[in-house]
């Protein structure tokens, strides 16, 4: 078994913080921490908000489902990715509020049952920020209410189809990547 428990002698402590940036979605740092061996140094800090994943399961066979996903196009990578419906958790907004806002505002969808099914944090390397993924169940359609900047195409997509092409294609985004890692956990397949 590996070991999963949590060493403090790798802590750095925090000297202090200076706000270089606001960008919108993100606040730049400059935090200068110190080890517990006595080395310094700065480190470039994204403080960011949470965000959700939303795996919405439309009826179908057990091994036969199909998901709900949306095609976009992403400013980073300059290209269109396959995605499920993500997005940030508003200040004050619960996780589980958030994707079920989430999957309204892409997909029209709402969801009788939504089970928090994932949670990591997506670079901690950079960034402070957790996502949380969840599993939509009981989908009822309606209209697609998107943000200003986004332009999305609902797919429904066979999950056998999704695992096939897993880092190929449009399907290169890593949380959705690990959102069906949380998917398939669930479904006792891996």
């Amino acid at each position: 078994m590996l070991p999963w428990r949590m060493d403090d002698r790798f802590n750095w402590r925090e000297e202090g913080s200076e706000l270089l940036q606001r960008c919108g979605i993100f606040d730049l740092y400059r935090s200068l921490r110190t080890a517990a061996d006595g080395r310094s140094a700065s480190f470039y800090l994204l403080q960011a908000p949470a965000w959700v994943n939303v795996v919405p399961v439309l009826e179908g066979q057990p091994g036969a489902e199909r998901l709900l996903m949306v095609r976009q196009y992403r400013q980073g990578i300059q290209r269109t990715t396959m995605e499920f419906p993500a997005g940030l958790v508003e200040p004050g907004e619960d996780p589980q509020e958030a994707a079920a806002r989430e999957l309204a505002e892409e997909t029209g969808y709402r969801a009788a049952y939504l089970r928090r099914i994932g949670h990591v944090t997506p670079n901690p390397a950079f960034m402070s920020n957790w996502c949380t993924t969840f599993c939509a169940e009981g989908l009822t359609g309606g209209p697609q209410r998107p943000d200003p900047l986004e332009e999305l195409e609902v797919l429904e997509v066979a999950l056998a189809d999704l695992e096939a092409g897993i880092g190929a294609g449009e399907l290169v985004n890593s949380m959705t990547i690990v959102a069906l890692y949380w998917y398939l956990r669930l479904r006792g397949t891996i």
